[in-house]
């Protein structure tokens, strides 16, 4: 039996790629809390740093995923995976600026579909999983230091008819206000600390080379003896 995948994000707010190039994208973290019920056979995998969704087919005859518009966009078999060459998905994935087919037409149209691996596994980079904010999320940006789930993410799907999620969170680390790291105040610390007392010894030294020496008392002279 056919078996449908669909791939939905119910990130608040709204889910979006964060893009490499930005200070913050390595403080966003992306994995799977559960697979329920658990399916024999499939398994799904999630980059930490959401640059993609892996899945593996062992075992049901063809696993559906469904894109951004839920119009078929892979076809996972154990023997091999296609992509649909008409889907919007793919034109997404491929060139921002891409010329798309309408969203009905991609989900009614017959699938085109062209080989991509010849195994039952699947590697794609997919939007939906990532937070593409030109500004952080609300939660984030009023407390950048303490980590925290910033949403998630649920993958639908039916195995042989039977339904089943995929469920995932998108966290934030949690990010030290701009300025030194903990190591670079440490360091400054004890760098003042040796400044310091390197200074105090070269003061006691000066101040004992300008000292004095001790005056040493004049020999005291014996009265003479009165004839």
């Amino acid at each position: 039996m056919v078996v449908l995948l669909a791939v939905a994000v119910l990130l608040v707010p709204a889910p979006a790629r964060a893009d490499p190039a930005s200070p913050d994208a390595p403080y966003y973290r992306a994995e799977i809390k559960a697979m329920t019920p658990s399916v024999p056979g499939l398994t799904a995998k999630v980059d930490p740093t959401g640059e993609w969704i892996e899945l593996s087919n062992a075992g049901p005859s063809s696993v559906i995923v469904l894109g951004y518009s839920k119009e078929p966009y892979l076809r996972l078999t154990p023997t091999g995976s296609d992509e649909n060459e008409i889907s919007q998905t793919t034109f997404l994935n491929q060139a921002l600026f891409a010329t798309l087919p309408s969203a009905d037409a991609a989900a009614h149209a017959e699938p085109v579909w062209k080989r991509i691996s010849d195994d039952g596994t699947a590697r794609w980079h997919d939007h939906r999983i990532h937070w593409m904010g030109q500004t952080r999320p609300p939660q984030v940006a009023a407390d950048p230091a303490t980590p925290r789930v910033v949403g998630t993410w649920t993958v639908y799907g039916t195995a042989d008819g039977k339904p089943f999620t995929v469920k995932g969170e998108l966290r934030w680390l949690g990010k030290r206000p701009e300025g030194m790291s903990v190591g670079q105040i440490v360091l400054w610390v004890v760098l003042g600390a040796m400044a310091v007392t390197i200074g105090v010894l070269i003061v006691a030294l000066f101040r004992a080379r300008r000292r004095p020496p001790p005056r040493t008392p004049a020999p005291r002279q014996s009265a003479a003896a009165t004839p």
